[in-house]
């Protein structure tokens, strides 16, 4: 795989994106769990950070803030590792705007400027995400697995959206299905910079 040899990196920037990911599931199961009314396979997870609900400040602040800065740790490490810079901004504004998303949705004021605020963040986020892939996914100094990997998450990231708009499947499905692949993609990434050689 091509990784910077030089500036060993590596490790610690798939050590971010583990943590990332971990810590976001981590507070969606506790607080998931502590919550009287959450459906796991239904809900929003916003729900468990939106107004009023219990121990939303917290879920906000672990579940989305924190998650969502070390998500943009992550970006602007493996643009780094893998020396392209716009690769590390890009990834790195879908991390500040997952991290934006601690602004709470109010679930009764849908047109709130919070709750506006909320969906903007996120929407804004993947798109940058999308493009950050789209540059690592056309990028010859790659090596071929990294590129594979691109092409495959923002595939099934498209997919995921027109199957909603198309009405294949709910918005709460379109929900989860977005998450495993922003998140999955984190997985499989930060897992090969670990066991890559020319991580140091």
């Amino acid at each position: 795989m091509y990784y910077a040899k030089l500036n060993g990196m590596g490790r610690l920037t798939g050590t971010i994106g583990l943590l990332a990911v971990g810590i976001f599931f981590l507070a969606l199961i506790v607080f998931g769990s502590l919550h009287p009314d959450f459906n796991y396979l239904e809900d929003f997870v916003s729900k468990l950070g939106a107004k009023g609900q219990p121990n939303a400040i917290w879920f906000n602040l672990f579940g989305f803030l924190l998650a969502g800065l070390l998500m943009t740790c992550f970006g602007v490490l493996y643009g780094l590792t893998i020396q392209d810079k716009w690769v590390g901004i890009l990834i790195g504004l879908f991390g500040l705007g997952f991290a934006f998303t601690f602004l709470p949705f109010d679930l009764k004021l849908t047109d709130s400027t919070l709750s506006k605020a909320h969906t903007v963040a996120i929407t804004l986020g993947l798109a940058t995400w999308l493009m950050g892939l789209a540059r690592l996914a056309y990028n010859p100094k790659l090596d071929k697995a990294i590129t594979q990997r691109a092409n495959i998450a923002a595939m099934l990231l498209v997919v995921s959206i027109l199957g909603l708009l198309v009405g294949f499947w709910s918005m709460p499905f379109t929900h989860r299905l977005v998450f495993m692949v922003v998140f999955g993609w984190t997985i499989f990434t930060s897992v090969s910079l670990l066991i890559s050689k020319n991580s140091k």
